[in-house]
């Protein structure tokens, strides 16, 4: 894992705390957008998780994460920011971040999200999950995010619909696997026809759509 935070403070703290956590090695931690991205041009192979700020100074953490999402699409962003805005974090989940989590958040769940994306799944922190439900529900305003779902391709299936609110929850597909008591080639299959279906191309719009439509609690 990297961490890339321009606060030097908040990066050791970090680290520190992982330290005592033999399941996550941070083989690195960086300053701005610019060095993680340099750092992956040769290190890439060694990375599965990269935990990004925002605001940083050069390139942003946004333009970070749109590069490493286009380039290492199997390294998966984990935004860990101050600030949840809606436009924030739907402009990063459309780049490709795996998950948004706000830096008041406790040691415990940061942890916990990293597990989830470490996994395949997707991670919201509260707020975050409160920025999104709130945008989708605002009447009288303009939701080009609705229109996008609007319309099903097909109806889901049963099954896809349990599927659907497992990736909501976050889960990566070995866990949906053993939670359905399906196999983990049956988990990719219903995963590709709820991409049809649902007209996206990330398990986090699918996740995102699944909290539109009430199928997970905020």
């Amino acid at each position: 894992m990297v961490i890339v935070d321009d606060h030097p403070f908040f990066r050791q703290g970090v680290c520190l705390y992982f330290k005592k956590n033999e399941q996550i090695e941070i083989v690195e931690e960086l300053s701005d957008g610019i060095e993680v991205l340099e750092f992956l041009k040769e290190k890439h192979k060694e990375v599965d998780v990269v935990i990004m700020d925002l605001q940083m100074p050069g390139m942003s953490g946004g333009e970070a994460t749109r590069e490493i999402c286009q380039q290492w699409p199997k390294i998966k962003v984990l935004v860990l920011t101050s600030y949840g805005s809606w436009d924030k974090v739907y402009s990063l989940l459309n780049s490709g971040a795996a998950g948004y989590l706000i830096k008041d958040a406790n040691p415990e769940e940061l942890a916990a999200a990293i597990k989830a994306v470490q996994t395949g799944g997707t991670y919201f922190g509260k707020q975050v999950k409160e920025a999104l439900l709130n945008k989708v529900n605002m009447k009288g305003t303009e939701n080009d995010t609705q229109e996008e779902f609007s319309d099903l391709i097909e109806p889901l299936t049963d099954r896809e619909v349990d599927v659907l609110k497992s990736i909501g929850q976050g889960l990566g597909n070995s866990e949906i696997a053993e939670k359905l008591y399906i196999s983990k080639n049956t988990v990719k299959t219903h995963v590709s026809h709820i991409f049809q279906k649902l007209n996206v191309t990330s398990r986090t719009e699918a996740a995102f759509y699944a909290m539109q439509k009430g199928l997970i609690e905020s």
